[in-house]
């Protein structure tokens, strides 16, 4: 095992001794989140989820790497609120009940926080062969083997036009560093 993983290891560890820390002060008041259990999980684009019907919070360990101890304990309140709401109210969401719970037990009551997050690898682009240009459409993490069969909202004419690109192509190319030949497209 690399220091890197160590590293992580002991991380994580000192997450979970903080998450039992949270969820024990929190059952003396609300004892049904006994049932309920806390995890880890790799999303970017999200810091946590809660997950009613398994009765499962999730936190992203990318979140826990990249952001501040103040910022991935407001995110685990954050998610014990909605576990809370539910079971006493069956609230769904960042309503008025959420966010009277969420600032009794100390989460900011936003519903979005302000977190590091990743930037996309992949650019998912429309491509005109004929004319060498490339319209940016979205960021994307992952690349969809299917994307040939699709087309944009409204624009039927790009079916078969879109393709992922690395985002660092992408970048060189929108700065006149890279000849359209050159980027790699991906469908």
């Amino acid at each position: 095992m690399n220091s890197n993983s160590i590293n992580e290891l002991l991380a994580q560890t000192k997450v979970e001794l903080l998450i039992d820390s949270i969820k024990a002060r929190l059952i003396s008041e609300y004892p049904f989140l006994r049932n309920w259990s806390v995890g880890f999980d790799k999303a970017k684009r999200r810091a946590g989820v809660c997950r009613i019907h398994e009765k499962r919070i999730s936190i992203s360990l990318w979140h826990i790497k990249h952001n501040s101890e103040a910022v991935y304990t407001d995110t685990i309140l954050h998610e014990f609120a909605h576990a809370i709401a539910y079971e006493l109210y069956q609230e769904i969401g960042h309503g008025p009940l959420w966010k009277s719970i969420a600032k009794d037990i100390g989460a900011l009551p936003k519903s979005v926080g302000r977190f590091s997050l990743p930037g996309a690898p992949w650019q998912l682009v429309c491509c005109d062969f004929i004319n060498e240009s490339v319209e940016r459409v979205a960021p994307r993490f992952r690349r969809n083997s299917k994307i040939k069969n699709y087309y944009l909202k409204g624009r039927p004419e790009t079916e078969g036009n879109l393709y992922f690109v690395c985002s660092e192509e992408l970048a060189l190319f929108e700065e006149r560093l890279m000849e359209f030949r050159e980027i790699s497209f991906y469908q």
